[in-house]
């Protein structure tokens, strides 16, 4: 059953309505008819499987046949700052960090960043939706605008822990975690762009309140350590 999000707003009772690139999706590529069934979610953490009952020139008319709340979304709400890598990269780690229950992605300029300007927040955004609608998610993961190293001080306030990783740290992120004294709700982690982080970056990092940690012996790429270092916090405080 193809599943899509909706907005509070699009429902009433026991209809809803849904237009733009979902409708387009729904018409011209999965060509659904009157009758076919779609499973819907909103920001609520409800999902809602409904019958199309008709298609229109803008928007499509489906009835509600049931709803219900769904858990899925993690009790650890971590924001990934990712330092921004070469290509389609961040592609690739929006998509997974969504799967693995992200809450939110800071694209960030750093020292050794090869890209220095780029415009596709609303690309990231879309990929982030559509791989919440692929995992199950009730909410997609949101994809702030790019800054630079220097404006990140600003996401630490209300964190119970930020760690950035650093290729030469000989702490392990996965045992810091399990020697915190408590279990943190709200967690940063920072990953660099190829070539890692600066000395000076780490040190301004410090200063924030950040612990550097490593992710063992071996140099990962900027897109395997994010996928690594999200799945080992998920791993320990969340539900992987």
């Amino acid at each position: 059953m193809a599943r899509f999000p909706i907005s509070n707003k699009n429902i009433s009772n026991i209809e809803a309505i849904i237009t733009g690139s979902d409708y387009k999706h729904i018409v011209k590529v999965l060509r659904l008819k009157p009758g076919d069934k779609v499973l819907l979610f909103d920001e609520t953490s409800f999902e809602h499987v409904g019958k199309i009952v008709e298609i229109n020139k803008t928007d499509i008319r489906v009835e509600i046949l049931t709803s219900s709340k769904v858990n899925v979304e993690s009790d650890t709400r971590i924001t990934l700052l990712q330092g921004i890598p070469k290509g389609s990269k961040m592609d690739f780690i929006i998509e997974k960090a969504t799967e693995l229950g992200v809450t939110s992605i800071v694209p960030v300029v750093t020292e050794r960043s090869q890209v220095r300007e780029t415009n596709k927040a609303l690309r990231w955004q879309r990929i982030a939706m559509e791989a919440s609608k692929q995992c199950g998610r009730v909410a997609a993961p949101k994809i702030h605008e790019v800054i630079g190293f220097d404006d990140c001080g600003i996401y630490c306030n209300g964190s119970d822990l930020r760690l950035i990783c650093y290729e030469h740290c000989k702490s392990k992120l996965s045992d810091y975690i399990k020697n915190t004294s408590r279990p943190p709700i709200n967690v940063i982690i920072f990953i660099g762009p190829e070539g890692g982080f600066s000395e000076s970056e780490i040190n301004l990092a410090a200063e924030w309140g950040f612990s550097a940690v490593g992710l063992g012996p071996r140099i990962l790429r900027t897109e395997t350590a994010s996928v690594v270092a999200v799945a080992l916090i998920q791993h320990i405080l969340g539900d992987v």
